[in-house]
């Protein structure tokens, strides 16, 4: 009898969910989405099918990814060519599922860090086996059906159908847009390098119930007809919405991943580092095309991961999360000066477009042409504040104004400036219609 350590990997399933047309997009979306939850799954099955008079232990099943602990006296021929002809029905299509597997005797720890070195080489080569995913296919697809967990909540309409995007961004408060949210654990492999197979088990398991259960009970209790989950599930989430609750709800997650973080620490002994994750967040209309917002957002994450990790990127920029609920706080205090204290929206757009002055100082600053901020312009705008609210706007500007100069001037301490015009954007947009 032989120990194995077994690794699955779906890739390509973000240009294979979201390469469809505007038209229609959410019912097709979700018929993508779910043909991919059930693709691990059918695979899981299968392979303990072949192994059903072996020891076969599945460490990990979600967010693309599977791995398994067998004991076997079946040949590493054998094993090979099974795993290999398990994924291949699916190598023409766009998404590529990998299989691969290495033997060990003691050591779990380097066994999973073999059997991931060998996933990265063969994941390096799946651009040569791929062929566009083509209408031809699309008959492939199952028919979808309703269903319990992460992956069925989506708005529905009265006939319990899938509700529209277009009618989707009419609900809730503010401009009829919606938001794309991608949430990524940071450095994932670090998490479980060098973990013992109990603690592997052990983190795996809690971060699936945590993109999983409790994140599905975040949006029942507060989102339930705003939010479509695209995908959840492993160590990251897809998720799209109206734009006002999906700027909320991005706050929300992050503090229920904090208590994550303690509860994780109770849990295994041997972590006690915070486990962060990275976000990035798209605000489009309704008939944008679905890749181009996939791409988008792709990006967004991107940056926040290039800019430090345990960020967010919004509109172009990266924040900590410190600054992110410093956001939803300003845009709720400019949001009640302007609809119920009577303040101009000139407020908001003053806010706004003094940033493209201060961005514009920061590049002549690179060149050498040093030019502290006009603070004093934002400022003289406090003359038309009514008398009522004039010292909170003051305060409100004041902190603004030093932000400006301690940024221009480089001191660490500072309050990152950007947090007033990106509350002013999503106050403009929250006060439309």
């Amino acid at each position: 009898m032989k120990k194995y350590i077994v690794k699955g990997d779906l890739s390509g399933i973000q240009d294979f969910i979201f390469d469809i047309p505007s038209k229609g997009a959410a019912k097709e979306l979700k018929r993508r989405s779910l043909y991919v939850a059930a693709l691990a799954e059918k695979l899981e099955k299968e392979h303990a099918k072949f192994f059903e008079h072996d020891a076969f232990k599945v460490i990990y099943n979600g967010g693309g990814n599977l791995f398994y602990e067998i004991e076997t006296s079946k040949n590493k021929t054998e094993i090979t060519d099974f795993l290999l002809n398990s994924t291949t029905p699916y190598v023409k299509r766009a998404i590529y599922p990998c299989i691969r597997d290495r033997e060990y005797s003691s050591s779990f720890q380097q066994a999973m860090q073999d059997v991931n070195r060998q996933m990265l080489r063969e994941k390096q080569k799946r651009l040569l086996f791929l062929e566009p995913f083509k209408e031809r296919n699309k008959e492939a697809l199952p028919a979808f059906k309703n269903g319990q967990g992460i992956n069925y909540h989506f708005p529905k309409k009265e006939n319990q159908e899938i509700m529209d995007f277009d009618d989707i961004s009419e609900k809730g408060i503010g401009d009829n847009k919606l938001a794309a949210l991608k949430i990524d654990i940071d450095h994932l492999g670090q998490v479980f390098r060098n973990r013992s197979e109990k603690d592997y088990y052990i983190l795996s398991k809690e971060l699936a119930y945590f993109f999983d259960q409790t994140l599905l009970e975040i949006l029942q209790r507060n989102w339930k007809n705003q939010i479509y989950v695209v995908f959840s599930g492993g160590d990251d989430c897809f998720l799209i919405g109206k734009w006002s609750a999906i700027i909320d709800l991005t706050a929300q997650i992050q503090n229920e991943f904090r208590l994550f973080n303690e509860t994780l620490k109770e849990k295994v002994s041997s972590f006690q580092k915070e486990l962060t994750f990275s976000a990035g967040i798209n605000i489009f209309p309704p008939k944008y095309p679905m890749k181009q917002m996939a791409d988008e957002v792709e990006a967004f994450l991107s940056q926040a991961k290039n800019n430090g990790r345990n960020r967010i990127t919004i509109l172009g920029y990266s924040l900590t999360w410190e600054e992110y609920e410093i956001v939803i706080a300003i845009k709720n205090q400019l949001s009640v000066l302007v609809e119920e204290k009577g303040e101009s929206r000139a407020l908001i757009q003053r806010i706004k477009s003094s940033n493209i002055g201060y961005e514009a100082l920061q590049k002549r600053a690179k060149q050498g042409q040093i030019q502290l901020p006009k603070v004093w312009s934002l400022k003289y705008y406090l003359r038309n504040i009514k008398n009522e609210n004039k010292e909170e706007v003051e305060k409100l500007f004041n902190t603004y104004s030093q932000s400006l100069i301690d940024a221009f001037m480089n001191k660490q301490e500072s309050v990152n400036p950007m947090i007033f015009p990106i509350a002013a954007r999503l106050t403009e947009l929250l006060i439309k219609n």
